[in-house]
């Protein structure tokens, strides 16, 4: 038998049983295949699960839909955790970026936003939560970002979705203290992926976004395991890459410099 890569994972939760939404792209897809090369059974979420079905075999259980449609992303988790009697970890991985000033941004796409980055994150977790309540054991991972914390300009709708989802985690950390079920919020800067691929945002700001985005040092492949190696934990947030801890401390403990070189930089 071949080693495993997340052997303290696998020993926190030996039955290894994950959901993960966006798995048919970026982050999703590098940890759906991580998993899956580990042993894990996997339910993988997403919009366009093309990239997912080559990598069929009975431990993967794959699901396009729009997670924005409530009853059948619902029925798909009840049918799964039904099927693996439980589950250990849901990855809210799903989600989108966006790059707009405020007011150029519609009404009509931040309802967009809003149902995809922040509700569809509160439904996966509301429908995956009794499962691990029956055991009081499991781990919510939910896929942040500091853009939720350092609050650039230009990505208000971004901004303000993770900046929820950051919220979310530390009360649900906070409410479920008591049992051996974590929250672990996942807050990075910029790596390698897919997240700009369907931004309604502004094309001039979208473009230089992507540009960042693309030329990042960090891939989605080790993006992936660096989240998988830090599960087993109890640290409940994961800041990465360095840029992520420049960001989060210059803005806690020097915020006036902070806002002065944003300001300079960013704002034209």
């Amino acid at each position: 038998m071949s080693t495993l890569q997340f052997n303290k994972l696998a020993t926190l939760y030996p039955k290894k049983r994950a959901i993960i939404t966006g798995a048919g792209s970026g982050l999703g897809l590098e940890l759906t295949k991580l998993l899956l090369q580990d042993g894990w059974y996997i339910l993988g979420v997403d919009l366009n699960t093309s990239r997912l079905q080559p990598l069929q075999t009975t431990s993967l259980s794959i699901h396009e839909l729009n997670i924005i449609d409530r009853k059948e992303f619902k029925k798909c988790i009840d049918t799964f955790c039904k099927q693996q009697n439980g589950v250990d970890i849901l990855f809210n991985n799903a989600g989108v970026g966006e790059g707009s000033l405020f007011q150029n941004y519609s009404l009509e796409n931040w309802d967009w936003i809003i149902d995809i980055n922040l509700k569809a994150v509160i439904a996966g977790t509301n429908y995956v939560l009794p499962y691990l309540l029956e055991r009081k054991a499991g781990t919510i991972v939910t896929i942040s970002s500091m853009a939720g914390i350092a609050n650039l300009p230009k990505m208000s709708p971004y901004n303000v979705t993770k900046a929820a989802v950051i919220s979310l985690s530390e009360t649900l950390s906070h409410e479920l203290s008591k049992t051996d079920i974590r929250v672990k919020c996942i807050m990075p800067t910029f790596f390698q992926s897919s997240v700009l691929q369907h931004s309604k945002g502004d094309s001039e700001t979208l473009q230089s976004a992507q540009k960042v985005v693309s030329n990042a040092k960090l891939s989605s492949h080790e993006a992936a395991i660096l989240i998988l190696r830090n599960l087993h934990t109890k640290k409940e947030t994961l800041l990465f890459p360095l840029s992520a801890y420049l960001f989060f401390y210059s803005r806690k403990f020097i915020p006036a410099l902070y806002r002065f070189v944003i300001r300079k930089l960013l704002v034209k």
